[in-house]
C-alpha cells in the first residue's frame, strides 16, 4: 500500500507488522542482500515482497545461499 497523508495514521495490516519485524531481525548483510534482491530504487517493503515471493518459491537459491 503506497503510503499518503491520508494512511499515516493508521495502525500497521498484520502483513506490515510482519514485514516490520522479519526486517528488525535481519543482519546488516542480510538487509543488504534483501534490498538488492528487491532490485533498483527498492524500499523495505519492496524487500519483504521479495523475500514473500521467495518463500512462495522455495526451488530459487536463498541469496544468503548465493555467492
Amino acid at each position: 500500500m503506497p503510503v499518503t497523508p491520508a494512511n499515516l495514521d493508521r495502525p500497521p495490516t498484520a502483513d506490515e507488522a510482519m514485514g516490520m519485524a522479519w526486517w528488525n531481525i535481519l543482519k546488516p548483510t542480510e538487509r543488504a542482500t534483501w534490498l538488492t534482491k528487491a532490485g533498483p530504487a527498492c524500499s523495505v517493503a519492496d524487500a519483504w515482497a521479495a523475500f514473500k515471493r521467495h518463500q512462495a518459491n522455495p526451488t530459487n537459491p536463498s541469496p544468503q545461499d548465493t555467492p
